[in-house]
């Protein structure tokens, strides 16, 4: 029984990291949808360069939070699972 029982508390634990990777991933994604609608929003306005001193830094911070948590994902992943794709092979599979 005990065998049983550590094996249902590594799984909880395990549960707690996903859980915490989802929510920190969704964090961060939710700042780069924040910032791109931003930069969209200033191409589509004929003004791609004309993001404030603290949009940039706020673009260039949430790039760095991005290439974190794409690393900090990398440590699920097993082997046998495909690489991420490229954009071009997500548009065009």
């Amino acid at each position: 029984m005990d065998h049983t029982d550590q094996e249902f508390e590594d799984l909880q634990d395990l549960n707690t990291l996903y859980r915490s990777a989802i929510l920190d991933t969704t964090e961060v994604v939710g700042l780069g949808i924040e910032i791109l609608t931003k930069v969209v929003a200033a191409s589509e306005a004929g003004t791609p360069g004309s993001l404030t001193p603290a949009e940039q830094y706020q673009a260039k911070q949430t790039l760095m939070y991005l290439k974190e948590r794409k690393n900090d994902n990398a440590m699920f992943r097993k082997p046998g699972d495909p690489v991420p794709r490229t954009f071009q092979q997500y548009e065009h599979p």
